[in-house]
């Protein structure tokens, strides 16, 4: 009997030890909290913009590719390969957080507050509408950021645009899987890309 009853205790201890065992491998590792980021502006002066009044400018469109449609930062490890971060993501929808950054970086840049978007309409006739299309913007494999894009100018009175733009622009080497740097590294080239589309406006203001 004490046999027995031994051999039903220790197969109850055995079932209550895997029963543990399962529970800590299962769920039972600590969760790493997840952390949002945002592209802010950045904080440049002001251009040398010598106008009778501020101009009216007109955002209609930021593109991205649709792979960083996603809120989950996107990175690439291998040529034709991305990876996509569970605990690194986006504190909103990437596009509409360039729109707005691109607006303001703008509305410092050339000293206006006239800045409309589709977020943001502005009941100002435009005197140059501005259309961006980024190609890439994420880290590379040898852990640097590229910032690939084209944008368009065109006046409000013309289908056509005036100009068309190509820039791509590269950030310094960053820590692998470091995502602070990596945004830092994000903000200063589209602060860059944002100088560079101010400049293009006053080029064809000036001409």
């Amino acid at each position: 009997m004490l046999t027995s009853n031994y051999s039903i205790l220790k197969l109850v201890f055995s079932t209550l030890m895997l029963v543990i065992f399962l529970a800590a491998c299962s769920g039972g590792g600590t969760k790493i909290a997840t952390k949002y980021y945002l592209i802010d502006p950045v904080e440049h002066d002001a251009l040398n913009v010598t106008l009778d009044k501020p101009l009216a400018i007109e955002i209609i469109d930021v593109h991205i590719p649709q792979y960083l449609e996603r809120f989950h930062i996107a990175t690439r490890v291998g040529e034709n390969r991305l990876k996509f971060s569970e605990s690194n993501q986006w504190g909103e929808n990437l596009r509409k957080n360039l729109m707005r950054t691109l607006s303001r970086n703008l509305s410092r840049l050339l000293s206006t507050q006239d800045i409309g978007t589709p977020l943001n309409r502005s009941s100002s006739l435009p005197d140059y509408r501005v259309q961006l299309y980024i190609e890439q913007f994420e880290p590379g494999i040898d852990n640097m950021v590229r910032l690939a894009a084209r944008w368009q100018i065109s006046a409000t009175d013309t289908l056509e645009p005036l100009a068309i733009y190509n820039e791509e622009l590269l950030g310094a080497a960053i820590e692998q899987d470091n995502y602070e740097q990596m945004v830092t590294s994000m903000r200063q080239l589209f602060g860059e890309l944002s100088m560079k589309i101010a400049e293009s406006i006053l080029a064809e203001e000036n001409k």
